[in-house]
């Protein structure tokens, strides 16, 4: 473990640190970046308003279980998209931060870490708890049950997070330092050169709660095939669930994946090992938040029916009126 630490100290106090780059750290000019980023963030605000709009407006919706850290994960994606991100391109804009404030930049780095992590092991949940809906559901067949099992482990889960990273960034045992040039306030708090919650953060949070998420949905998707093999009645109810998750998980691990294999093998004592890999895998974590949206969008029942529906009658009350004109036209002609 001493061996962990030194290492893990040395990848953040280094000043070409890859381990926690800014965004400026990438081969790209802030002109790419800005437009790049913005050419995602517009449609996924849209998506995201849509999304949970249907869900929140429907009570079928709300009420189902298996939606429910789905619509956390939703929330708190929509909260780093909609702060940390739109922060991220005001800076590349501007050219420097504004308002130039510590408490500005701590609150950013709560956007910026502990919003982006907590995604990662809300996910971990996420993925061992579709295990217990789709093939244990006895397990949650009381009320009861159902505050054990279901609500309390995910509410404990988002007491922790927020108690953790109000203290480590707020009140750390540390001195912040600003640097009001660059994106993120200089990229990341002191508390991740504390060597204790440094390695905490890394280890639970990222590279634990990314394998777990890994295993978990290995094992749900070795589940479904199997009890499609043995056709298992209500199927179909449970394919949708479990491709749910499979599919928001295969988003998150697309990035997360390589990322947490790469910081466990610096920490292992390769420091310089996929350094240049890591910056651009940092760089293009940000499409996870934007395309989470997109990648809910088709198992949300009933939206594309109603989506449906708003266009026909949209197009029922124009057409009337244009051959009502025509109408009218042929009327005037007839008389003279």
């Amino acid at each position: 473990m001493d061996a962990l630490n030194s290492n893990l100290t040395t990848i953040i106090s280094s000043e070409n640190t890859t381990g926690l780059p800014t965004i400026s750290g990438v081969d790209f000019s802030f002109s790419f970046q800005f437009w790049f980023s913005l050419s995602f963030q517009v449609p996924s605000l849209l998506c995201y308003s849509i999304i949970l709009t249907h869900i929140f407006t429907q009570k079928t919706q709300r009420q189902a279980l298996h939606n429910h850290s789905i619509i956390v994960l939703l929330i708190i994606a929509l909260c780093v998209v909609l702060f940390d991100y739109s922060w991220t391109l005001d800076s590349l804009r501007r050219g420097e931060v504004w308002p130039q404030t510590p408490a500005f930049c701590e609150v950013w780095w709560l956007f910026d870490y502990g919003f982006y992590n907590a995604c990662t092991v809300v996910l971990a949940w996420a993925s061992f708890e579709r295990h217990i809906l789709i093939f244990h559901s006895n397990l949650i067949s009381t009320k009861r049950r159902r505050i054990l099992i279901h609500y309390l482990p995910l509410i404990t889960i988002l007491i922790y997070l927020t108690i953790f990273y109000t203290y480590v960034i707020f009140f750390p045992p540390c001195e912040n330092q600003y640097d009001y040039t660059s994106p993120i306030c200089g990229a990341y708090p002191c508390y991740l050169t504390i060597e204790s919650l440094g390695m905490w953060d890394t280890i639970a949070h990222e590279i634990t709660a990314t394998l777990l998420a890994a295993i978990f949905n290995v094992g749900l998707l070795v589940n479904v095939l199997w009890q499609k093999r043995r056709h298992r009645q209500n199927w179909k109810k449970c394919r949708k669930m479990a491709f749910q998750l499979l599919s928001v998980s295969a988003l998150f691990l697309s990035l997360n994946f390589p990322l947490a294999i790469t910081f466990l093998v610096q920490v292992s004592g390769y420091p310089d090992w996929g350094v240049q890999a890591q910056l651009y895998l940092y760089f293009f974590s940000a499409l996870i938040q934007y395309l989470l949206p997109f990648v809910c969008l088709p198992y949300a029942s009933g939206l594309w029916s109603k989506m449906k529906r708003f266009f026909i009658q949209n197009n029922r009350r124009v057409v009337p009126m244009v051959i009502t004109r025509a109408m009218r036209g042929q009327q005037r002609e007839s008389r003279m």
